[in-house]
């Protein structure tokens, strides 16, 4: 079953922006809905609106209200909407998929549709297997599941079809509140990537009193991500920089997402904290044994959001 099923024609959008240094706008572009011919490869944007035909409504961590709400999301669909009508293959595939009876200038209620579904797009990844087919790994809302949530892993092809090879019943998805792919955690053997520690691996950590000391990680998790998570790209003044989602606390509880230029941060001032968009497919995180759960990402002290 489709999201939303409503008839339409959208003959014309609005403009994209000005062009940089230019007075001028940019022409409406005009969208006429029109199914691709049978037979014909499915886009990426297709084969994931295939994907929720198939197994109903999306479990996903909302951009704008997680890690940190960013207000009105009728706002955020107007400031997204000429990024999303920039791309013409990925807008004709949500005007088709949501379908509304419409012609004329794309109003306010309209972008919102389409906002919302773009975000459904960015929210699933799928992962190309070589053999001309992708592998995805959905969470949907489930009446039928003890926790809420159905999760489904499987492959699907070019031309729409679906192979399910795992589906288990499942909670509410975790969030993204970690770190980036690559960041540095030191241990007692030198730094290693957040990514590759596993549960009873030896890092630094900070006890009760400040010292520093050695301890096993109790928990190492990643969680996935849509392709429009952001992170805080923290940049100190003595050097050190460290990259995480806005909702990551650093040791002192604060949240990365809260920092501005100027404050103080493991004893250095911030110059910069820059909110990017990450670029990864997940984010990392973990927890060593102790009271703090205090570690070193990139030589920065950070808090785990794994810890109690």
């Amino acid at each position: 079953m489709r999201h939303s099923l409503f008839a339409i024609i959208l003959a014309a959008l609005v403009a994209s922006t000005a062009a940089c240094g230019s007075g001028a706008s940019s022409p409406s572009p005009t969208i006429v809905p029109s199914p691709s011919p049978s037979g014909d490869p499915l886009t990426d944007a297709r084969l994931k609106f295939a994907l929720l035909d198939r197994f109903g409504e999306l479990w996903y961590c909302d951009p704008d209200e997680y890690p940190v709400s960013r207000g009105d999301e009728a706002e955020q669909a107007a400031l997204h909407f000429p990024e999303i009508a920039a791309n013409e293959e990925v807008l004709q595939a949500i005007v088709d998929w949501i379908e509304m009876e419409q012609v004329g200038a794309v109003t306010p209620e309209q972008q919102l549709f389409i906002y919302q579904a773009w975000k459904l797009l960015n929210a699933i990844v799928l992962t190309d297997s070589g053999d001309g087919r992708y592998r995805f790994d959905i969470l949907t809302k489930s009446a039928n599941a003890p926790a809420g949530g159905l999760r489904t892993a499987g492959v699907i092809d070019r031309f729409g079809g679906i192979e399910i090879e795992r589906q288990e019943p499942s909670g509410e998805p975790a969030c993204p509140i970690c770190l980036a792919r690559g960041t540095r955690i030191s241990t007692p053997d030198g730094e290693a990537a957040v990514e590759e520690l596993r549960i009873g691996d030896l890092i630094w950590t900070l006890d009760a009193s400040g010292r520093r000391i050695a301890a096993r990680l109790v928990a190492a998790g990643s969680a996935q991500v849509p392709t429009t998570h952001r992170v805080v790209r923290l940049v100190l003044a003595d050097g050190r920089s460290v990259s995480a989602s806005p909702g990551h606390p650093l040791a002192d509880g604060r949240l990365a997402g809260e920092i501005h230029a100027g404050d103080l941060v493991d004893g250095s001032r911030v110059v910069s904290a820059e909110l990017v968009r990450y670029g990864g497919t997940h984010t990392f995180d973990i927890l060593p044994a102790g009271p703090t759960g205090v570690y070193w990402a990139n030589g920065v002290r950070l808090g785990s959001t794994l810890h109690d």
